[in-house]
């Protein structure tokens, strides 16, 4: 079950981080003038870490619910 709720959050988590850096792409592409403008390293990077927590997060939630339960 923590397992479960782990996964869940972790698609949540991940969804809005996403979002929030495709909006904040959009406003920096308005503020320059240009149609499109890519990701940058860091927001690479911070995609890539989160994923990888994102990962280990229903692993987490099993154990957690395992001890808890």
């Amino acid at each position: 079950m923590g397992g479960l709720a782990g996964a869940a959050l972790a698609v949540v988590l991940y969804y809005f981080e996403y979002s929030s850096i495709t909006r904040a792409l959009s406003e920096r592409a308005k503020r320059l003038h240009v149609k499109k403008v890519e990701m940058d390293g860091s927001e690479r990077a911070r995609l890539k870490n989160l994923l990888w927590f994102c990962i280990l997060m229903p692993a987490i939630g099993a154990g957690l619910g395992w001890l808890l339960g």
